[in-house]
Formats: C-alpha cells, sequence, structure tokens
C-alpha cells in the first residue's frame, strides 16, 4: 500500500469516527429535558374540537421528545378524535407541536348512527352537536355511495328550491334505486321516487317532474302525499293525506 493510500485510508478511518462521535453527542443531547414535549397548539376554525379533547386523545399516547416523535403517528393519533377531518403537525424548537386541524362538517345523518360531511364523509360524533342550529337531513344507503349522496343532495336541493320544495332526506337502496323525503313552508312531508340512475339520469327525471308540479297541485287541490317518476315519460302522484 502506498502512503498516499495510507493517508487516504487514516483520513476514512477519522471521518467515521467523527461522525459516530457526533452521532452519540446529538443522541446524548437529543435526551435532555429540554427537548420533552411540553404543549401542543392547536390551530384552526373550529367549533367541535376543543383543546380538552385533544388533551385526552393524546394523553400518555404522544411518545418521544423533539426530535424522535414521529409526526405521522401523531397525526394519525388526531384523526381518531371526533369531528376531526384532517391535521397537520410540526415541530416548534424546542419542545412544542404545532397541530392545524380541519373540521368535518356535517350535511346530515346516516342511517348507522354516522354522520354525513359536507365532502361526503362518514365520521363518528355526537349528532345532537351537529344539530344545533336544526334538524338535520337524514340520509340512508349502501355507505359505499355516501359521497354520491351528498353530491345528489345539493343538485336536488338546487332544482327543487324552484317549485319550492326542500330536500329532507334521501333513501337509496342496495340496488341503487333513489328516493327523496321533501317538504315546503306549511305543507307536509311528501315522498319522491326516482328509481335508478338509468336509462333516463336522475336529474332528468327531476326535471320532468318540476315542470308537471304545477299541474299536478292544481289537480289535487294541494300538494301529493307521494309522486312516482319513475316512468321515461310520465309520473304518476298520489292524492295529499288530508283528502284520503
Amino acid at each position: 500500500m502506498t502512503p498516499r493510500q495510507m493517508n487516504l485510508l487514516a483520513a476514512l478511518f477519522l471521518a467515521i469516527a467523527v461522525m459516530l462521535a457526533a452521532g452519540a453527542v446529538l443522541s446524548w443531547v437529543a435526551q435532555w429535558s429540554v427537548f420533552a414535549l411540553k404543549r401542543i397548539d392547536v390551530r384552526g376554525d373550529l367549533q367541535h374540537v376543543t383543546a380538552a379533547s385533544i388533551r385526552a386523545a393524546t394523553a400518555g399516547r404522544l411518545k418521544g421528545n423533539y426530535f424522535t416523535m414521529r409526526l405521522d403517528d401523531t397525526r394519525r393519533l388526531l384523526e381518531t378524535v371526533p369531528w376531526v377531518a384532517r391535521v397537520s403537525v410540526r415541530r416548534v424548537w424546542p419542545n412544542r407541536l404545532q397541530v392545524t386541524l380541519t373540521e368535518h362538517r356535517a350535511l346530515g345523518t346516516w342511517d348507522d348512527g354516522r354522520l354525513l360531511s359536507d365532502g361526503g364523509e362518514l365520521f363518528v360524533a355526537n349528532p345532537a352537536e351537529a344539530e344545533i342550529h336544526g334538524p338535520l337531513p337524514a340520509f340512508s344507503g349502501p355507505a359505499a355511495i355516501a359521497r354520491d349522496v351528498a353530491r345528489r343532495y345539493y343538485e336536488f336541493s338546487a332544482l327543487l328550491a324552484a317549485i319550492p320544495l326542500a330536500v329532507d332526506g334521501i333513501d337509496v337502496s342496495e340496488r341503487r334505486a333513489w328516493s327523496v323525503r321533501v317538504s315546503g313552508p306549511g305543507l307536509p312531508a311528501g315522498r319522491i321516487e326516482l328509481g335508478r340512475d338509468a336509462p333516463v339520469s336522475l336529474l332528468a327525471r327531476l326535471e320532468q317532474l318540476i315542470a308537471a308540479y304545477p299541474m299536478v297541485v292544481a289537480h289535487f287541490g294541494g300538494p301529493p302525499a307521494r309522486i312516482d317518476a319513475r316512468y321515461p315519460n310520465g309520473l304518476a302522484a298520489s292524492p295529499p293525506a288530508k283528502s284520503r
């Protein structure tokens, strides 16, 4: 081995030794109590999530300090808190976490006890907390179509407002047949059967119904209790409950 090669090898061993020593020092420093987690700062436009609920969820369950804490694990833990939709977590020197939360916004209740968000996500929370401004629409159907139900709710509501009727709930069968519960100002609740989204689309059936609705009301002398709009070129209606 040439002198030059021996010098390079010695320099390599020295560099490795320095790196190991530096790693040991950093590991030792990282264990200092000053870096132990002291506080969690919670941010976000929050109505339901409180600092107390965050403390309860994290008490005794956060592992590590400023250097060693796994932020992904912390984020997943906080996502289990009721009403929490999304979480962003970052370290704040030398011993704090900053947590930014986004809450679910409840659109209605689902028939399995969960709530449906306005983005079409099902989540677990106390329904009473969601109804502080009044009763929510009620939905039922296979959980896999929750996102479609949320989207259809807004579409149906926009169209029916012209009559005017409000959507009180939507029911979807296992065969994907759609049924809409409606009511109007001072009017009893009614139901609209729309059927499946083919071969005629749900919106096309609803538009056909809206066009004919004034004639149906005039014929019965009041809003029908039930409308069957599953026909491709027409509809059937039941008279108001009071006239039966």
